[in-house]
């Protein structure tokens, strides 16, 4: 059967057969041979139906052709390319776009409420410096107890300085040493702010604030260097956030490319680049703080501060021992 078919989809002997057919019907071959060639293509239009599909490429001028021939292939022949029925959506790729969205929404919340807080922040910190200054002052009691309940909701460990009676009420423990208490209040509240603002300021400034904290707690005058560092770095926490809520309306998500001063890049690869460029304090300040932290260092000796495993402790009066160092 397939060498019959194979015969029926033959041009030249189906002109032949036709050719036969013709002269029998006792015309001559100029008389049959336009009969035999259109006969010949209706059978082969039949029968070869099923006649295996050319292969078409893109020549080297940008037209498509025949593989076999080169011969051009007009546009409807060519087929178009379609797209499948079935959409294949894959669902671990949707759950890893909405954690990532998760995690963006809860870093930008988080950096809104530092900046809500910030102005609070400012003032608590502001506070020890007033404190420090004169820690004769009447009401000195009632705001010690006040910046050491702000420093619990910081987390920052403040048990020291208070203690709770059998009805739970927390007051100052007797006997507190009001000078040394502010002193090491604001070198808590110092490394606490520098090691959550890491991320926006520069390395240079988070070495100087983690290195030079403890020797400038040692003195009144380091105390108010340390107050300008603390506010500073709440500062930074209203700018950061501003930027990143400028960038959510601006790309829609934080992990987003967009066009930066330093090129096309996320907003945590800007972020990067932009707080080196956008310094807390100045040159001069890093200075002044390294020079004063020095002069305050000299003063550990008699204040009782010691290094152990390369941190920095202070004993206080009462026998209290307290981590003024940075990790």
């Amino acid at each position: 059967m397939s060498i019959f078919k194979g015969l029926l989809q033959d041009e030249d002997f189906l002109v032949a057969a036709g050719l036969l057919q013709q002269g029998a019907q006792g015309k001559g071959i100029g008389e049959a041979i336009f009969p035999a060639i259109a006969q010949a293509g209706q059978v082969k239009k039949i029968f070869g139906g099923d006649k295996k599909e050319r292969k078409i490429i893109k020549g080297a001028d940008g037209y498509h052709c025949y593989a076999d021939t080169k011969e051009r292939v007009f546009p409807d022949v060519v087929k178009e390319k379609k797209e499948p029925m079935i959409a294949i959506n894959n669902p671990y790729e949707k759950q890893y776009d909405k954690d990532r969205g998760t995690q963006d929404a809860k870093y930008i919340g988080d950096l809104n409420d530092k900046a809500n807080t910030a102005q609070e922040h400012m003032t608590r910190y502001e506070l020890v410096n007033a404190l420090s200054k004169n820690v004769n002052s009447g009401a000195f009691g009632e705001q010690l107890l006040a910046l050491a309940k702000f420093g619990k909701r910081l987390k920052i460990n403040t048990d020291w300085i208070t203690k709770t009676d059998e009805n739970g009420n927390i007051g100052l423990r007797d006997g507190i040493a009001r000078a040394e208490t502010m002193e090491v209040l604001q070198v808590q509240f110092t490394l606490d702010k520098t090691q959550r603002t890491k991320g926006a300021i520069s390395d240079r400034e988070f070495q100087t604030f983690s290195q030079t904290s403890p020797g400038l707690s040692m003195t009144p005058e380091g105390i108010q260097m340390l107050t300008t560092v603390n506010k500073a770095l709440s500062q930074r926490d209203v700018e950061v956030a501003e930027l990143a809520n400028q960038w959510e309306a601006d790309y829609g998500r934080l992990r987003n490319k967009g066009q930066t001063e330093y090129g096309e890049m996320s907003f945590q690869q800007f972020l990067s680049k932009w707080k080196e460029d956008n310094p807390v304090v100045t040159d001069e300040f890093l200075t002044e703080m390294q020079e004063m932290s020095s002069q305050g260092s000299s003063l550990y000796e008699e204040k009782a501060v010691y290094t152990i495993g390369g941190v920095q402790y202070r004993k206080l009066k009462d026998g209290t021992v307290i981590r003024i160092g940075a990790l």
